[in-house]
């Protein structure tokens, strides 16, 4: 593809069930992400940055195997690779397609879990039209990474752990499982953004906890003093 669709690489997204909690800037004008790269971000503290963005008009497409000039209708974000264990892309609408006359933005955010150089891999679909016709074609961008410092040796990240439960949560109520907990663990949660919202010490009895918060993605961590572990919880 010609060096005009990287452009579309400003489309830094994931597929996410929540809302994305960024506004566009409608007084950009000229195609390109703002800003041009992403900062740095660090284990085990809270990372936000939102991402403008406004896709380019015209570019080139393949069609039969030969460069032709197209005008863009939209780009669609299939998927997003490549991403840190703790963070997570937004849309500021829930469909995935864009056209040039648009502004957009993003929100990266979330709380990283492991120190690392995180090379991102964005998988667009590119709708473009030749004349009368229209055309489709795949693209994908591979110039963007995210940079994680610090050490991860005492966090452990816990997919489908039985230290809370049930999760997904679809009632106000959340079960501690004391075989999982030590006496004096603060338990703190975080919401999609990595904001804390709460926190609380446990006895290491199992018990309930109120989990009155809307619905979406939330980080639950536990902290010992020695060690952390975090635990990712849907609140539907």
């Amino acid at each position: 593809m010609t060096k005009n669709l990287l452009i579309l690489s400003l489309f830094f997204l994931a597929v996410l069930k929540v809302n994305a909690q960024c506004t566009p800037d409608n007084s950009i004008t000229q195609p390109g992400f703002y800003p041009s790269s992403l900062p740095d971000a660090a284990v085990s503290t809270a990372y936000n940055q939102v991402l403008q963005f406004k896709i380019i008009k015209d570019t080139t497409v393949l069609l039969f195997g030969n460069p032709t000039a197209a005008s863009i209708d939209s780009a669609t974000i299939v998927k997003v690779n490549g991403m840190p264990d703790g963070l997570t892309f937004q849309l500021n609408k829930p469909r995935k397609t864009y056209t040039p006359a648009e502004t957009g933005c993003a929100l990266i955010s979330g709380i990283p879990a492991k120190a690392g150089t995180f090379k991102l891999q964005i998988i667009l679909k590119i709708y473009a039209k030749l004349g009368s016709f229209a055309v489709s074609q795949p693209d994908s961008i591979k110039n963007f990474s995210i940079v994680v410092t610090g050490t991860a040796v005492t966090q452990e990240i816990i997919s489908n752990s039985k230290i809370v439960y049930p999760n997904p949560l679809k009632a106000d109520k959340l079960t501690i499982n004391s075989n999982a907990v030590f006496p004096g663990t603060l338990l703190s949660i975080y919401n999609c953004q990595g904001q804390l919202i709460a926190s609380q010490k446990l006895e290491g009895q199992e018990s309930s906890i109120s989990f009155s918060y809307p619905k979406g993605l939330y980080w639950i961590s536990f902290d010992n003093g020695t060690f952390t572990k975090r635990v990712k919880l849907v609140k539907e």
